[in-house]
């Protein structure tokens, strides 16, 4: 006898801080906010939409942690997001809670997940620029 219950419509805790939801909460606060852009410098306006998206960055993270199971005291996160942007372009997002550490020198510290996050993304920009180079002669 198969189950009547309606399907979950849940979303995964990580979508919390996808690109798209971060975007949409920019996007929101732009709405909100946006009257002022116009009297803004270019500068300014850049300014602006990243205070705006490091606030719902924030907020977001607030709410995922509400919906997740706790981290463990010195445990990290890093949240990677692939959106299709057209034209077979992809536009990669890296979110780190807490955020990395610069030690100087180009060395990044950080939590185990966040180290493998960073070695995932310099990958991917490794593959990226091996696309159009050609093997050099044996």
């Amino acid at each position: 006898m198969a189950s009547e219950e309606p399907e979950s419509t849940a979303i995964p805790v990580e979508a919390i801080l996808s690109e798209e939801s971060i975007a949409a909460g920019v996007a929101a606060l732009e709405q909100i906010h946006g009257r002022h852009l116009a009297d803004m410098t270019a500068d300014e306006q850049a300014e602006a939409r990243d205070h705006w998206r490091r606030q719902v960055e924030e907020i977001l993270e607030a709410v995922r942690a509400v919906h997740s199971e706790p981290t463990p005291p010195g445990a990290g996160r890093a949240v990677i997001s692939f959106t299709d942007a057209g034209d077979d372009r992809i536009d990669v997002s890296v979110a780190f809670r807490p955020d990395l550490e610069d030690m100087g020198d180009g060395q990044i510290a950080g939590t185990p997940a966040q180290v493998l996050a960073l070695s995932a993304l310099e990958a991917l920009g490794d593959e990226d620029g091996e696309e159009g180079e050609e093997e050099p002669p044996a």
